[in-house]
């Protein structure tokens, strides 16, 4: 059949083992990058001045971008499961609206951190671990609207099925596991600043 993935490892399809090492090799990214953050804040004795600004309450707003963009995929799941397809592609589009939401927020709370770039320290290590984790799931989320974007085409197109849609499927795992990383992410902000 023209469009269906016939490699499989066991029963999962080569894309679905793709987005699992994609996953797991991210875990290890973050899970470094998070250690590094709690590492630098216990060693370094100037850790935040108090002419550097506090933790950006826009965070919280990212926060609802990014439940909303995984709501929006999940409902899309179910739009595909009952051949819904005018609620398919709307609800796809949805969740890119989400994710441009997100990084837009993203700019606002990087904007809100920058005086403190300019903080009275040789190196102001608060907020560029800041920007180093925030940025680095920004970065996630950017790489994320191609997959996005090419599912949004193929089911404009309806190529997209009850019993076919695997590449539906594939991007929901991918935007709720980014979900999941930025609750982490947000979290450890709190918690360690």
């Amino acid at each position: 059949m023209p469009g269906v993935n016939t490699s499989a490892v066991g029963r999962m399809s080569m894309r679905q083992f793709g987005v699992i090492v994609l996953m797991v090799s991210m875990t290890v990214l973050f899970t470094a990058t998070i250690i590094a953050y709690v590492w630098t804040r216990v060693v370094n004795p100037v850790w935040k001045t108090p002419d550097m600004p506090e933790l950006p309450l826009g965070l919280f707003a990212s926060t609802a971008m990014i439940v909303g963009m995984s709501v929006s995929m999940h409902r899309a799941m179910l739009d595909v499961r009952r051949n819904r397809t005018d609620s398919l592609v709307r609800d796809l589009w949805l969740a890119l609206a989400f994710g441009v939401g997100f990084i837009t927020g993203q700019i606002f709370n990087w904007r809100t951190m920058e005086p403190g770039m300019h903080a009275n320290v040789p190196h102001p290590l608060y907020p560029f671990t800041f920007y180093m984790l925030t940025g680095l799931h920004a970065a996630h989320v950017v790489g994320g609207f191609i997959p996005l974007g090419i599912v949004i085409g193929r089911a404009s197109k309806r190529l997209y099925t009850s019993s076919e849609h695997e590449g539906v499927r594939l991007v929901r795992q991918y935007w709720d596991f980014l979900g999941v990383v930025w609750l982490v992410l947000l979290a450890t902000l709190w918690i360690v600043t």
